[in-house]
């Protein structure tokens, strides 16, 4: 899980109201979904962080109200640790949003020094995708065999895969969190010659599975297993001199 951070204001004395709105490119934050996003506020230090008062909103293409009061989604499920339980602090970690986009509000006021500011972010979350890439060895009949899958991320991995004409899927698991880990599968069973696909059905990560089971054999992800006849032999032939 990667975990980002804005600093979304910076205190400027005086009064103050801000509302940055989706038309402003510079505003709007990317990210995956199961990502960690972390705001943060720089502002004078004697602030009561009772006056920090966050809010998050599902955003609409054409809102007439951008902050609707009727889009405020429930903190305790996207904030993390019940760090917006209150409703207050200088930093949140927003995470668990699905696909889409969402404002992210900062409301902020000092009696001192009379001042009051808002400023709202556009955070669009996109579909978390799946990068690997699987090959295998080329060998002679009877010899043994790997498939390989290399990703790009970081782990656990659970995959599940088949084999030829089989039909029950085996499991392989990959633990720790190393990055761009690789998994060796020994393929156990005797292949004839020529080639025997080796498919994908399904992977879990730890942002969520990626289904390949409903999908044409032709879109899995998945290899050839190439195997070779054994080479036959040959008489060997000394040639005489003339």
């Amino acid at each position: 899980m990667t975990k980002r951070i804005a600093h979304i204001i910076r205190w400027i004395p005086g009064f103050l109201l801000v509302l940055l709105t989706v038309a402003q490119a510079s505003a709007q934050i990317v990210v995956e979904e199961c990502e960690t996003m972390t705001f943060s506020v720089d502002s004078r230090p004697g602030i009561n962080d009772l006056n920090f008062v966050w809010g998050i909103y599902t955003a609409s293409s054409q809102p007439k109200d951008v902050l609707d009061p009727a889009g405020t989604l429930d903190p305790a499920l996207y904030f993390v640790d019940g760090m917006y339980a209150s409703g207050v602090g200088r930093s949140v970690k927003v995470t668990g949003l699905e696909p889409g986009k969402y404002y992210v509000r900062i409301h902020v006021w000092d009696e001192i020094s009379c001042t009051d500011n808002i400023e709202m972010y556009v955070m669009e979350v996109i579909e978390s995708t799946l990068d690997m890439k699987i090959y295998a060895d080329s060998v002679c009949i009877g010899e043994a065999t790997n498939v390989y899958i290399r990703f790009t991320g970081v782990g656990p991995y659970e995959i599940q895969y088949v084999i030829g004409d089989e039909l029950t899927p085996s499991v392989i698991n990959l633990v720790g969190t190393e990055a761009d880990p690789e998994i060796i599968i020994p393929i156990t069973r005797l292949l004839p010659v020529g080639e025997t696909k080796f498919w994908v059905m399904k992977v879990t990560d730890n942002c969520k599975v990626y289904s390949y089971e409903e999908v044409a054999p032709e879109e899995r992800p998945g290899t050839g297993i190439l195997i070779y006849p054994k080479p036959t032999k040959q008489p060997i032939y000394l040639k005489e001199n003339d």
